[in-house]
């Protein structure tokens, strides 16, 4: 390690007590692409602390987002998978009440066809077609 210092590489725990925040709080800012790596748990100190410090120069002037969404992103995030969710619901239901009326014309139309292919008399038919309609719920 004592190589890696004279080249002005320290480990995270040691640039994590300079700065004054999490070993944590590095590997999240090495994740933001917010401070750089010198190498598998290793750091560059001057970049390091230089990246660091632009950092917060961005958040204090407002030039700079944090990645993390504020509370009221998060809702807005929320709010939409909710949309989302409920169009589904409503396509679904849609599609299900159109399936159910495909269903409901071919048995008023299939019916009679095959009844007539058999030469069933029409009066039995309509008999049957009666029943259907009353089944189906409707007077038809």
């Amino acid at each position: 390690m004592n190589d890696s210092r004279s080249q002005g590489l320290y480990p995270k725990e040691t640039i994590a007590n300079l700065l004054n925040i999490s070993e944590r709080r590095i590997e999240q800012l090495v994740k933001q692409k917010i401070i750089p790596k010198a190498g598998r748990g290793v750091f560059d100190l001057g970049p390091t602390v230089q990246a660091y410090v632009r950092y917060l120069q961005g958040l204090s002037s407002g030039t700079l987002k944090t990645s993390e969404p504020s509370e009221l992103d998060q809702r807005l995030m929320e709010a939409k998978v909710l949309e989302r969710e409920s169009k589904a619901r409503q396509a679904k239901y849609r599609a299900d009440a159109m399936e159910q009326e495909v269903r409901e014309y071919r048995l008023r139309t299939e019916i009679p066809q095959r009844l007539r292919e058999r030469n069933y008399d029409t009066q039995l038919i309509d008999e049957v077609m009666s029943v259907v309609s009353e089944i189906l719920g409707d007077s038809s």
